[in-house]
């Protein structure tokens, strides 16, 4: 099968096409054909050796897959069925012909989405499904996104809202429009507005961190959850009375079951900002990491 790996940690020139041997699935695995695979910033940072895992070089590519089943096990999905799903970190293997993920990792291809569309949506949608989960959103909360329009923050705002709460997020200013699509009360422009005067805020989603974080934690009420994804809290800026926390991704079959039903109901949109082929996959990792991107970069197989 072709699949794009790399053997050595670096830029995106370290990224090959080549030819490989199919996986075999283990107990509980199904095997997919990959139609489509999303691109993440965690990939670029894997690649270039921020985020490692402890099986040899060459080493996979991807995490978010969607496709058709082609082995599956007992209580799975039937072969045939189309499906989209999340490998787990850090373990890639979605850049590839053949993937093996969990059958728990799987979900129905929401019909409303072609398979480049479906791919975009697990590692992202779920990062924000859980990132929501860990902070109690609810109605009547006044929830910050950092970087609203991104693969994580276009979904972060649209779950924020459909979950009652009141969402303010930030973008750049080509893209306060598209968050005023997506149903943000309060579009900020990053650059020139001051949050300060839109605080305090019940819950902060930091999708960027860095000088951003450090920011967020006065921005908060007493009491208030600061949910940092990219990066570890940085304690150096706690305040007393916030509740922070990182939260790190895992696959979940059943939360994208019902993240397909909000986004077949119309109520959750997908990005797409561009489809490469596989063969450009060094490509899409030098248009993520420049991160300037609305919504998703896809890869099509």
């Amino acid at each position: 099968m072709r699949a794009v790996v790399f053997s050595r940690y670096g830029d995106e020139s370290v990224l090959e096409l080549t030819r490989r041997p199919a996986p075999a699935p283990a107990d509980g695995d199904v095997l997919v054909e990959v139609k489509a695979a999303g691109v993440n910033p965690v990939d670029w940072k894997y690649r270039e050796g921020a985020v490692r895992s402890d099986l040899p070089f060459p080493l996979g590519m991807g995490w978010d897959v969607s496709g058709v089943v082609r082995a599956t096990v007992p209580g799975g999905p039937a072969i045939g069925d189309e499906v989209y799903g999340m490998l787990p970190l850090p373990y890639g293997g979605a850049y590839q012909e053949l993937a093996v993920l969990p059958a728990s990792a799987v979900a129905p291809k929401p019909a409303r989405l072609t398979h480049t569309e479906a791919a975009a949506v697990p590692l992202a949608a779920l990062t924000a499904w859980q990132a929501l989960e860990a902070a109690g959103a609810k109605p009547g909360l006044r929830v910050l996104v950092h970087a609203g329009a991104g693969g994580v923050g276009h979904f972060a705002v649209q779950l924020a809202r459909h979950l009652g709460a009141h969402v303010t997020a930030t973008a750049s200013a080509r893209n306060l429009d598209f968050l005023r699509r997506l149903g943000v009360d309060e579009p900020i422009d990053r650059v020139t507005a001051e949050l300060a005067a839109g605080a305090p805020f019940d819950v902060v989603l930091d999708t960027v961190g860095g000088p951003v974080q450090h920011a967020s934690w006065g921005l908060l009420r007493p009491g208030g959850t600061l949910i940092t994804l990219p990066e570890p809290v940085d304690e150096t800026y706690r305040l007393p009375g916030i509740t922070a926390r990182r939260v790190i991704v895992t696959p979940d079959g059943k939360a994208l079951r019902r993240i397909g039903t909000l986004i077949d109901s119309g109520a959750v949109h997908v990005e797409v900002q561009a489809v490469l082929p596989l063969e450009e996959a060094a490509e899409a990792h030098r248009i993520s990491k420049e991160g300037r991107v609305r919504g998703k970069l896809v890869l099509s197989l």
